[in-house]
């Protein structure tokens, strides 16, 4: 065996290895046999050699090449499991702490001897295209244009890498792409510059022109005097049209509208609110969407702005569940019209009570008075950095040459050379010999730069030149995409061409003044999208039957929630322990309903103190991550746990065999069984057992919260006799730590931070840096979690002694 071993790992590492490197792979192989073959022959070949592979894990034929990226990684794991005492197994003969420390310290020795290698493999440029969200907020701060990309018919949705859709190598481009781009850099400079300006309009509608019964009706309601007192119901569940600006057949100036929306919003007597939600059918999306308190006779006004632009047709909804007023039972009709809830005019007696005896609504009812649009609106901000890149004299050539340049270096984050701008200073002259206008003829100049890779890929290296460091312009362009999505601002620009931005005190001053400028909200909301992984929320619908009270609200609401918290850790400069535990969270009424929270003052999102009794705090127990892990029927512990290793730990488990069967559905005649019960048949294979005892327990955790986070005592079992079980959310990991219940594993992970914080940093290194992060970049990590826990794991500290790294100022 042993023979055996040594001859398959020295031919491996021989046949991918260069000549000048056979010497130190022989040497290598006799260190090998000396030091840690020994070793695996005691302690690991009986589990994880080529008869066993034991959690599909072998040893006997790894090789030898730490020069090889993978194969270096497959090292560090073994390296990960001895240090953990994962491996040898508990049952198994343990080796001495001396022994241990043999093993590792070769096996590290080897990979840190093999990083230059791997390191000088990396190609001399790398190229990241722009993701949809980069290049719309990109396109808003270099010409002041709202570019939807995620609208129908626009750009394709990005792919995206355990949750992070800005990976490098993922961003790939293909002819279809080109086509978008020139196509959307067509529209955006149309829009920035348009053959005349539109005048801003007011249009105003009131409850008679939404509700149709009544829109004839207008001259008996001014006869009668009720004009301006008429308002109309909207039912739960109920959808009324015709409260865009103006009617469907009108071509709306493309822009930002502002609207003015008046109502009431009567919560039902259990406390669920009114939600109000504007559809647009053109853009294929909620525009606006607020949960509603206000008294029948002290309505509010909401405000929100959208952009808008050719023919346009929405709809109001009260998004709740309950009965729609279609039908004669609802609505008013015949001679009634709504005015107050008490007024004999608007309700028949047969009809549908609204109200209790004590007048309390029965139902979430909202009661709309009016819509107010005005637009497009002159925003002077967007408007100056449209006519900032204008020549002065749109027919001297200088002037145009200028100007493209100016406007070339901005929108490819660099100085942009000579040469280059000749090439769009042709296609000027060109069309202006044509007998194009001066302006038409320099916005071809802009389309052409707009439309080029510079500007939607990111550049980092030059070909044939092997760097580290990064030059002034790839920092101040790696910096603003990073924490604004973005362009760098002029200020960034500025530090760039002085080529002062690598010097600590004026990086770490540009940091802190973009950490407090209003785009971080950028930060706040796509990091922790992506790093948790959020878009999975709403994958799998829950089943209506199983779950009447789940709405598209309380999903949207899920996501805010987590996406919120991490915006008050940001703010406040909190520790990243928070994350794990907290004695606060983030809700709106919505959610305090399906947490069974005393319900807010507001309508609005709020930040609440929560006690024991809540069995909440931190984003492992938010409805988000625990439905996002269900599949809409029921909880799912493995994928929770799978979720809790990748995120909390930093850990992807091994994919499952194939051929595994699915856990099926409880037998009518058999006793009722809960999940947990279930999953104990797989972990008897020894396939299984060993990744399960890993994943199980960190998802057993959660095992009081069903498929959309509500808590319990029970398990719900939808077939099967005898009672509903009682849930068991207690587990032991892997390091033999015992916990009861979610409470007590969130103890554990507090007790473990520097673990979490590794992980962490590791998850914004990759979001930061659009790679996944590699062995070679662990003893960066370890660096930053070591600064930022004598500051107590503080978000915004942790972000600065990562960007003063030299993980984020090198290639």
């Amino acid at each position: 065996m042993k023979d055996s071993v040594i001859r398959t790992l020295a031919l491996a590492a021989l046949v991918v290895l260069p000549t000048l490197t056979v010497v130190a792979v022989a040497d290598d192989v006799r260190s090998f046999e000396q030091t840690v073959l020994p070793f695996f022959e005691t302690h690991c070949f009986d589990c994880h050699d080529q008869n066993t592979q034991e959690g599909d894990f072998r040893l006997d034929n790894l090789q030898l090449d730490f020069h090889a990226i993978h194969t270096a990684e497959r090292w560090d794991e073994v390296i990960g499991r001895i240090n953990s005492g994962e491996m040898p197994p508990p049952d198994q003969s343990r080796p001495s702490a001396a022994e241990i420390e043999q093993v590792v310290d070769w096996i590290g020795r080897k990979i840190k001897e093999g990083e230059h290698s791997r390191m000088s493999q990396r190609s001399s440029v790398a190229f990241y295209r722009l993701s949809r969200e980069e290049y719309s907020h990109s396109i808003f701060d270099l010409l002041g244009v709202h570019y939807d990309t995620a609208a129908p018919g626009r750009m394709t949705a990005d792919p995206e890498w355990k949750g992070f859709e800005r990976i490098g190598s993922l961003l790939s481009l293909s002819p279809s792409h080109v086509e978008k781009y020139l196509v959307a850099a067509r529209e955006i400079l149309d829009i920035a510059y348009p053959q005349t300006l539109a005048n801003s309009r007011t249009w105003k509608k009131d409850a008679i022109d939404i509700d149709w019964p009544n829109r004839g009706r207008r001259v008996v309601f001014q006869e009668q005097g009720i004009e301006d007192q008429v308002r109309t119901l909207i039912w739960p569940g109920h959808r009324m049209s015709y409260v865009e600006p103006a009617h469907g057949g009108y071509v709306m100036p493309p822009g930002i509208y502002r609207a003015k929306l008046r109502l009431s919003g009567l919560p039902s007597k259990e406390g669920r609110p009114p939600h109000v939600a504007i559809y647009c059918q053109q853009l294929d999306r909620m525009i606006f969407e607020q949960d509603v308190i206000a008294p029948e006779l002290q309505p509010v006004t909401l405000e929100f702005e959208t952009y808008l632009e050719g023919k346009i047709t929405m709809s109001v909804t009260n998004e709740v569940p309950g009965p729609s007023n279609s039908g004669r039972a609802g609505r008013p009709s015949g001679q009634h019209v709504f005015t107050t809830l008490d007024h004999p005019l608007s309700r028949a007696p047969w009809q549908r009570k609204m109200t209790d005896e004590d007048g309390n609504a029965l139902y979430p009812f909202l009661i709309f008075d009016s819509i107010e649009w005005e637009g497009p609106i002159v925003d002077e901000t967007s408007l100056a950095k449209q006519t900032r890149f204008l020549p002065p004299d749109e027919r001297a050539i200088d002037d145009v040459r200028e100007s493209l340049s100016r406007f070339a270096s901005l929108a490819w984050r660099r100085p942009a050379k000579p040469d280059e701008i000749d090439r769009y200073l042709s296609v000027v002259n060109s069309e202006l010999q044509a007998g194009t206008s001066p302006r038409d003829a320099f916005k071809m100049g802009m389309l052409g730069i707009l439309a080029s890779q510079n500007f939607y890929y990111l550049r980092e290296g030059v070909p044939g030149q092997h760097r580290e460091t990064l030059t002034s312009w790839e920092l101040a362009s790696r910096l603003s995409h990073f924490l604004w999505s973005s362009m760098p601002d002029a200020e960034l620009i500025a530090a760039a061409e002085q080529g002062s931005l690598h010097e600590p005190a004026t990086l770490k001053s540009q940091l802190r003044r973009m950490l407090a400028d209003p785009k971080i909200d950028r930060f706040c909301d796509s990091f922790p999208r992506q790093w948790l992984q959020l878009a999975k929320v709403g994958m799998f619908p829950p089943d209506e039957k199983l779950y009447p009270d789940y709405d598209p609200w309380l999903e949207k609401s899920m996501v805010l929630e987590s996406t919120l918290f991490f915006a008050e850790v940001f703010r406040r400069n909190l520790s990243i322990r928070e994350f794990l535990h907290s004695d606060w969270t983030m809700v709106n009424p919505r959610l305090a309903t399906h947490y069974e929270l005393p319900p807010p003052g507001d309508a609005g999102f709020q930040r609440v103190m929560l006690n024991k009794q809540s069995h909440r705090g931190g984003l492992l127990t938010q409805a988000s991550v625990l439905s996002l892990t269900s599949d809409g029927t029921r909880h799912r512990p493995v994928h929770r746990g799978i979720w809790v290793s990748e995120v909390i730990f930093g850990r992807t488990p091994n994919p499952p065999p194939a051929n595994i069967d699915a856990i099926e559905p409880n037998p009518v005649d058999q006793p009722r069984a809960t999940i947990r019960m279930k999953l104990a048949a797989h972990t008897v294979h020894a396939q299984c057992a060993a990744c399960h005892r890993k994943i199980d327990p960190l998802g057993f955790a959660f095992d009081n919260y069903d498929a959309v986070g509500r808590w319990r005592t029970e398990e719900f079992v939808q077939h099967g006799q005898g009672k509903h079980p009682t849930v068991d959310a207690s587990g032991e990991l892997p390091n033999g730590q015992t916990f009861d219940g979610p409470d007590q594993f969130k103890q554990l992970l507090l007790n473990h931070s520097n673990q979490f914080a590794l992980a962490f940093v590791e998850k914004l290194a990759t979001y930061a840096l659009r790679r996944p992060m590699t062995i070679d970049d662990r003893e960066a990590i370890h660096a930053i979690v070591i600064a930022s826990q004598k500051e107590g794991f503080r978000l915004q500290n942790i972000l600065e002694h990562f960007v003063l790294s030299d993980l984020f100022l090198k290639r």
